[in-house]
């Protein structure tokens, strides 16, 4: 039986509130008291005994997640951000003023979007934060891949030794045939150029989709093309596709990942040191798999583990795990209403620094 305090939000008004996690006809939930709102109970995932069997080490977050553009040239049915085109990008000496003030500890940094591939400045800025006085760091572009797939755009990045990209792939049947085409053609790009993947990433429309991505990994993988692939599901944050549609918890992906492989004879071995609350990680024919859902205002365990990276989208606010983040980015940039308070220090990164942790 789980029965934990915790830190949560409101889902109303987003505040920061005490929360008690507890197991109720075999699904774990969180109670909440918000102030303004009174008590309300939300569920956080639908099989007990799975969850209570996810084994993890509570480590810090390894990478920073830097957003440098709120422009993009898709419109993904999920997507955190809601992004808008005719908004200015930050400046360049912003971005760098941005890293200048962090840590000189050499985590590697994401530069993220919307789609950080509509800057036409993109490959200055990485030149430029490698010209930066610290730490050599590893730097990944977070792409929907398809402006790698102009040659000319591609080239633009071959001399970047400590450059990766992790391209939002997705199911053909996600953003459409052509999209898919023009993703093909910058991964093919990426391959004849040497431009390193890390990862692809494949977001869920429904668990149909499930088997063609993890058949779909296997010959990207044989082909030398990706060691890693995160395959998760929509969760309730920013954009979010029209009318009724189901909602499923990582259990539902994990067990049906693991049939199908049974099912298709690959091997499954489960990999809790890469593994946290919202990553199910697991080696599939000795490939990285990540089997990923995001908690969000309603779920959010400030407690647990939920995140590999931390950000500060939020002016004047502190850095903190980055789904807190994209939750407080979701109430104050996508929907322009208020945050009420700030994190208690605890949370934070300058917080968390204080607690030994194990660090990755």
């Amino acid at each position: 039986m789980i029965e934990s305090k915790t830190l949560s939000m409101c889902e109303h008004c987003y505040r920061h509130v005490p929360a008690t996690k507890f197991e109720k006809e075999k699904k774990i939930w969180l109670g909440k008291t918000c102030p303004e709102h009174g008590y309300h109970e939300s569920l956080v995932e639908i099989d007990a005994e799975f969850y209570k069997s996810q084994v993890y080490e509570k480590r810090f977050p390894s990478s920073y997640w830097l957003d440098i553009t709120n422009r993009c040239n898709l419109d993904c049915p999920h997507c955190y951000q809601m992004p808008d085109n005719l908004s200015k990008d930050p400046t360049v000496s912003w971005i760098l003023n941005q890293i200048m003030s962090w840590d000189d500890d050499g985590k590697a940094i994401a530069l993220v979007g919307a789609e950080p591939t509509t800057r036409r400045d993109l490959s200055t800025i990485i030149e430029k934060i490698n010209l930066l006085p610290r730490k050599e760091r590893w730097l990944m572009i977070v792409t929907n891949g398809i402006n790698l797939g102009k040659r000319s755009y591609a080239e633009k990045f071959t001399t970047f030794k400590n450059l990766t990209w992790t391209i939002g792939l997705n199911h053909p049947d996600y953003n459409g045939g052509v999209i898919r085409e023009k993703q093909e053609a910058g991964i093919k790009n990426c391959t004849d150029l040497g431009l390193r993947i890390k990862n692809l990433t494949y977001t869920l429309g429904d668990l149909d989709q499930l088997s063609y991505v993890l058949d779909e990994m296997q010959d990207w993988y044989s082909k030398g093309i990706a060691q890693e692939v995160r395959i998760q599901v929509g969760v309730d944050i920013g954009r979010t596709p029209d009318g009724d549609h189901r909602e499923y918890y990582l259990s539902d992906l994990v067990k049906y990942a693991k049939e199908l492989c049974i099912k298709k004879g690959y091997t499954w071995i489960e990999a809790p040191e890469l593994s946290n609350r919202t990553h199910f990680a697991v080696y599939i024919n000795g490939i990285t798999h990540r089997f990923i859902k995001w908690c969000d205002v309603k779920t959010i365990d400030l407690e647990e583990t939920q995140s590999e990276s931390w950000a500060n989208l939020i002016p004047h606010k502190p850095m903190s795990p980055l789904l807190h983040q994209v939750i407080l980015r979701d109430r104050f940039i996508n929907e322009k209403k208020p945050l009420l308070d700030t994190i208690p220090r605890k949370y934070t990164k300058d917080g968390l620094s204080d607690i030994n942790l194990i660090s990755v």
